[in-house]
């Protein structure tokens, strides 16, 4: 190597080191055209940070991203960070990061292909921190990224192997998703009991709308229609957004059709307004159910249509209970939930999101009307009665 080429090679090392990677890559670029297979590791290592900090941090499109992802393997490999990770690894992170583009592009073959380019034996398992914050280590987001995309892609059994091998990962920082992907396996191989033991063993860690929803799925497959509707009655009750709940509102118009046919077809009109507004797809059937009970077709609404089934969905689900009464005796430090005291002496939990009534109205010695429901109590490890529907009188 001339002594000219050395110094710009040196310059492209000054460059990346002053964030101007658009000037490293070029200086590079020449050279790795005319020169393939003699640049030093140094120089290798200093091309892929510039490819990376261009165009893999950030892609804008998948064409950016597999066109600089070539060049990359051609330039590099990864390397073993699973015992010390004190230097990242610019391939690593490139591959991460091109998952990270894909998932919120939904293309999960593609991002099969780049799992491939990974070995998870590599991977450093310790969490990261940045501003005093606890991220995943690079281990877990591998991990995500590829149990979601098999189960995306219908690898069933292989998205059940690889959320158990997850659930090896020390430390774990969350192990929902990976429970929650086996669970879904399961169902989709027809083994029921099994997703739902999973299931609810994962309802005692969280409390989310759409693991009652699996759970009621489950219930569904199983042909047990009372129970299918109970936990989905729970789950469309439970916070979350409206649109993401659109399949739920589905097997709710199927779970109803015998007993409740009006409010079965407004399940559907739900559901069919809110595909309308987001531009998703409308199956025939679909639009041949909206078309046939005379509702408007072009309705984007949504939200009205959610809000009239509201109470519905509560008369449904506390048809059988008496309501209870009470005052608000105390709501805790962090304002998120409290309890509530009755005449007969009981007392309740209470989570603020289950206060129907005003802001202002949040408060102690506030006399309520509510229902009660079984909930999880992690720091007894025990189940109890929660109140739930509170609303002020």
């Amino acid at each position: 190597m001339d002594i000219e080429t050395k110094e710009k090679l040196k310059s492209a090392q000054k460059l990346k080191k002053e964030k101007k990677y658009q000037e490293s890559k070029e200086i590079y670029d020449e050279y790795y055209e005319k020169n393939p297979n003699s640049l030093s590791n140094w120089d290798k290592k200093t091309y892929a940070w510039d490819i990376y900090y261009l165009h893999m941090q950030n892609p804008e499109s998948k064409e950016e991203l597999f066109e600089n992802l070539e060049l990359l393997c051609d330039i590099t490999t990864q390397e073993d960070k699973s015992k010390n990770d004190k230097y990242p690894c610019p391939y690593t992170l490139s591959i991460l990061k091109g998952l990270d583009y894909l998932n919120r592009e939904g293309q999960f073959n593609d991002m099969l292909f780049l799992t491939d380019k990974i070995n998870p034996e590599y991977l450093s398992e310790k969490p990261s921190k940045f501003h005093g914050q606890t991220y995943a280590s690079n281990k877990e987001k591998y991990y995500n990224h590829l149990t979601k995309a098999l189960l995306k892609t219908d690898y069933v059994n292989e998205a059940l192997e690889a959320s158990k091998e997850a659930l090896n990962i020390n430390p774990l920082l969350d192990d929902t998703w990976f429970k929650w992907r086996i669970a879904k396996s399961y169902k989709e191989l027809g083994e029921y009991d099994k997703s739902l033991e999973c299931l609810e063993n994962l309802s005692k860690q969280k409390n989310d709308w759409f693991i009652y929803a699996e759970i009621g799925d489950n219930y569904y497959y199983k042909n047990n229609n009372e129970k299918a509707l109970e936990y989905s009655i729970k789950a469309v009750l439970a916070p979350g957004q409206v649109e993401s709940k659109v399949n739920l509102y589905s097997l709710l118009g199927e779970l109803l059709k015998d007993t409740y046919p009006e409010e079965s077809m407004k399940h559907y009109y739900l559901e069919y307004s809110v595909r309308l507004a987001n531009e998703w797809n409308i199956d025939d059937e679909l639009t041949e159910k909206i078309e046939d009970n005379d509702f408007d077709i072009n309705n984007k609404d949504y939200m009205k249509i959610e809000r009239e089934l509201k109470k519905f969905w509560n008369d449904l689900k506390f048809k059988n209970q008496d309501p209870q009464y009470g005052i608000i005796s105390k709501i805790l430090p962090n304002g998120k939930a409290g309890f509530i005291q009755c005449e007969d002496g009981n007392s309740y939990y209470f989570r603020k999101f289950e206060f129907k009534g005003l802001k202002e109205e949040f408060d102690e010695m506030v006399s309520v009307k509510f229902y009660l429901e079984q909930g999880y109590d992690k720091s007894k490890d025990e189940y109890k009665l929660n109140a739930v529907n509170v609303h002020p009188m």
